[in-house]
């Protein structure tokens, strides 16, 4: 009886351990989803909610602006040191200073002036994520039958058929002519949608989207949050996942075999995962204001760059701790209550701090790779995908696109969205690699300098492209075009008649 005592006291302090560490690594992921302005609000309404938390008016012992922006050093972005480390009066770009003075015949802030919709979110990570082609197609095809709730329509079947009706079947049955062959390569196949299926599911943010069921989507967010696959929040959703809107605690705590304390944990657990992934990429209004949430200066030969401390700065009131540990004559549930506001509190700002450094960490690497943007423009955007920044800053691919989704970088190029910096590789034929936006401004240049009586083709400018040794096939040519808002071969020897025709008339 002594050793079964002792085991079940074991594993009643193994779940609380977890649920502690659960709770943090909930808030944190929420909190590196906010940006500036979410995360303003968010602290406000806690100083209400919270009264252990007070503001901290304070000065920092770090540098601060006026304007709430917290200098950070980049260490290997160039020189000993950044210029201007002090200045509390650190320029802001203007316009006109932001433009260069140039025009551009499509700026980067325009691509600001849109919210992205689920869909374009999905479709972004998976541009800049390291699949490969066929199940880049597969995704594709997944992501565009999700709707806006971030659930999957069709199942895998349906999946098979789209992608063999859009890329032939020679990708299934490539092995032989249908037969025994075919069938294999058809099972081959499914099993490459599953195994896609569960990337978009589980490293795409937000996580579970693309989903076929609230209990898949359920069971992913769990999992992704560290509970084990025999955990009793899992078995819940898996097994009597329709039965709690009228469930009997006690009864559903003895078939589950555990206490009826443990079932209404497990339940809170549950009750805090999202049931709509899409649901924060509903879009209300199509307008709003943009808010930087890192400042880019280049200064001299060197680059400086700010963080937007916009928010407020949060501390534990010392009247309470002092309240909890001298008051003696405080009733047992005010003692109660001042402690778990306290530790809630803690939570607060142990994860504000873990954000501000897994920021900070991804800001650093972006700027330095993509160095030569900040100086000469979108033309030197260099390849960068998220897995990159992951594996060098140590954190999960998920991660870095909730960091840099919904985030704006105002920079000497002008106010430009953070995922901006992103763009796929794409090889020459010396072995370098390139990134899309260059290939993109390369083709605006071939279609800038071509004869106005003999415009090029896609075919034209492909081959152009292979002599200045980048091999892009004549579809990709046509797509970036298409992307760069510029018109057919055909249409635009077509305007050319019809302006002769007009000077004419």
């Amino acid at each position: 009886m002594s050793t079964n005592l002792s085991q079940t006291t074991s594993q009643r302090q193994v779940l609380q351990q977890r649920l502690i560490l659960t709770q943090e690594l909930q808030l944190f992921l929420k909190l590196i989803q906010m940006t500036t302005l979410e995360l303003k609000d968010y602290l406000e309404e806690q100083l209400i909610e919270n009264p252990t938390l007070e503001e901290n008016d304070e000065p920092s012992d770090k540098t601060e602006s006026d304007s709430g922006e917290e200098e950070f050093d980049l260490g290997s972005l160039g020189g000993e040191r950044l210029l201007g480390g002090g200045d509390d009066d650190m320029p802001h770009y203007s316009s006109r200073e932001l433009d260069g003075g140039g025009e551009d015949e499509q700026p980067w802030e325009s691509r600001v002036t849109s919210a992205d919709s689920l869909n374009d979110h999905l479709k972004w990570q998976l541009e800049v994520s390291d699949l490969l082609p066929e199940q880049k197609q597969i995704a594709s095809v997944i992501i565009g039958n999700t709707n806006e709730d971030g659930y999957l329509e069709i199942d895998v079947d349906e999946i098979l058929e789209l992608y063999l009706q859009e890329h032939g079947a020679d990708s299934a049955a490539s092995n032989g002519d249908g037969g025994a062959a075919g069938s294999s390569g058809l099972g081959e196949l499914r099993r490459e949608i599953e195994e896609v299926l569960s990337i978009v599911q589980t490293t795409f943010d937000p996580t579970g989207a693309c989903s076929r069921n609230l209990s898949e989507c359920l069971r992913i967010q769990a999992l992704d949050l560290g509970y084990r696959e025999d955990g009793l929040e899992i078995r819940i959703i898996d097994s009597c996942l329709e039965e709690l809107e009228d469930a009997d605690i006690q009864k559903m705590a003895g078939d589950l075999g555990c206490t009826p304390g443990e079932m209404k944990e497990a339940l809170s657990v549950i009750s805090s995962l999202e049931p709509r992934p899409g649901r924060p990429f509903y879009q209300k209004d199509t307008e709003k204001y943009i808010v930087p949430d890192f400042y880019v200066y280049k200064i001299g030969n060197e680059l400086q760059v700010q963080l937007n401390r916009d928010f407020p700065k949060v501390r534990i009131s010392g009247y309470y701790r002092t309240l909890l540990k001298k008051e003696k004559s405080l009733p047992p549930e005010a003692k109660q209550f001042i402690k778990e506001k306290i530790e809630a509190a803690q939570r607060i700002m142990k994860c504000l701090d873990e954000r501000e450094a897994a920021v900070k960490k991804i800001i650093s690497k972006i700027v330095e790779v993509q160095r030569d943007f900040f100086e000469h423009g979108r033309d030197y955007v260099k390849p960068l995908i998220l897995k990159d920044v992951a594996q060098s800053v140590g954190v999960h691919e998920s991660t870095v696109s909730r960091i840099t989704s919904r985030r704006y970088i105002q920079t000497p190029q002008g106010t430009i969205e953070l995922k901006s910096l992103f763009s796929r590789k794409i090889e020459t034929s010396h072995g370098k690699e390139i990134s899309y936006e260059r290939v993109k401004s390369m083709i605006r240049e071939i279609v800038a300098e071509e004869l106005p009586d003999s415009p090029y083709s896609d075919e034209d400018i492909s081959k152009i492209l292979e002599r200045k040794n980048v091999k892009v096939a004549r579809r990709t040519v046509a797509k970036y075009r298409k992307a760069l808002k510029i018109p057919s071969s055909s249409a635009r020897a077509g305007a050319k008649r019809r302006d002769e025709s007009n000077g004419n008339y």
